[in-house]
């Protein structure tokens, strides 16, 4: 039987911990909860973004989705000199980072947009402002689901690396071991691990990850993801969190009896599973309407011969029937 008692999450403290979802679940599970990012941004330099061969003043537009663009886009701005000209739109993923980018403008005098929270809210308001020329300032190693959402909207966005995710030195900050689940947020999070604990053993660590990136890298590193989120219930890591150690409290903390809920591989393979399915059903329903359509072709032929037999038999009647005549007269 395993109880998780302390969690490690890579991330900073939220700003008001005390009013925070991590708070709850604390409390809720008697936790105590260490926050402690495993890697840090390092921005691009002028010289290194120039290679990229992008001219900020070529776009009408910047799609900014977390504070770390907003940073680096004003920081490159101010290197290279280039000043970003009122007329410049800015739309972002959410008010937050609508609102950050007062560090940098005046919001009033600027032309600034935001979704609620989701990609799919973004590109409501981006759809409105189609003839724009989009740049996203993004990191190199960037897993975002902006580009791909601009692809399905047909609207043309170009890519902007212009930091980096790198692994953090923390090894002599945190002891490891003392933890009973990690929480990982970035497949950087993942090489760090094992960068800052050589040979790093899993044992009976619990293992989350938030996102497709994340699961798949911590799986090949050899690690056994427990919770994969999001769920398909939780879309945020906190109510998949305190879904999952509600399960698992309910079950006597037995791992076993909720891992085909949660696990990334048990996932993975009932998808596979279902997708196997899905496919043997449907090459059975493509054999079977080319059967049927086969049969309709012979049925067709058939016919066919059928009337052709008839017509041939009539029109030698009709030749019989005129020699007949012919004859009599």
């Amino acid at each position: 039987m395993l109880k998780v008692k302390k969690v490690l999450v890579s991330q900073p403290a939220p700003a008001d911990y005390e009013k925070s979802p991590y708070k709850a679940i604390a409390d809720k599970f008697g936790l105590k909860i260490v926050f402690k990012k495993l890697f840090q941004i390092e921005g691009l330099s002028a010289m290194e973004f120039r290679k990229s061969r992008i001219n900020l003043l070529d776009y009408t537009a910047v799609v900014l989705n977390s504070r770390n663009a907003v940073d680096n886009y004003f920081r490159l701005a101010k290197e290279l000199r280039v000043q970003v000209p009122i007329t410049m739109k800015f739309f972002c993923s959410s008010e937050s980072v609508a609102f950050y980018i007062q560090t940098y403008i005046q919001y009033r005098k600027r032309k600034i947009f935001y979704g609620k929270q989701t990609t799919a809210d973004l590109m409501e308001v981006v759809s409105k402002h189609k003839d724009e020329k989009f740049l996203f300032p993004c990191s190199e190693d960037s897993n975002s689901d902006v580009p791909a959402a601009f692809v399905k909207a047909k609207i043309p966005l170009k890519k902007a690396p212009m930091y980096r995710t790198v692994p953090a030195k923390v090894a002599s900050e945190i002891k490891i071991s003392e933890f009973d689940m990690l929480v990982l947020f970035s497949p950087v999070g993942v090489r760090s691990l094992f960068e800052n604990y050589p040979g790093y053993k899993q044992n009976k660590t619990l293992i989350a990850t938030f996102g497709l990136s994340v699961a798949e890298a911590a799986d090949q590193a050899g690690l056994t993801v427990n919770l994969s989120a999001p769920t398909p219930t939780s879309s945020s890591m906190t109510q998949a969190l305190s879904e999952f150690l509600t399960d698992l409290h309910k079950n006597g903390w037995e791992l076993k009896k909720v891992e085909d809920k949660y696990g990334y591989r048990q996932i993975q393979e009932a998808a596979k599973r279902v997708a196997k399915a899905v496919s043997a059903e449907n090459k059975a329903k493509a054999a079977a309407t080319r059967s049927k359509k086969a049969i309709e072709n012979k049925v067709a032929a058939n016919k066919a011969a059928a009337l052709a037999v008839m017509a041939e038999k009539k029109g030698n009647r009709k030749k019989k029937s005129g020699t007949t005549a012919a004859k009599k007269a």
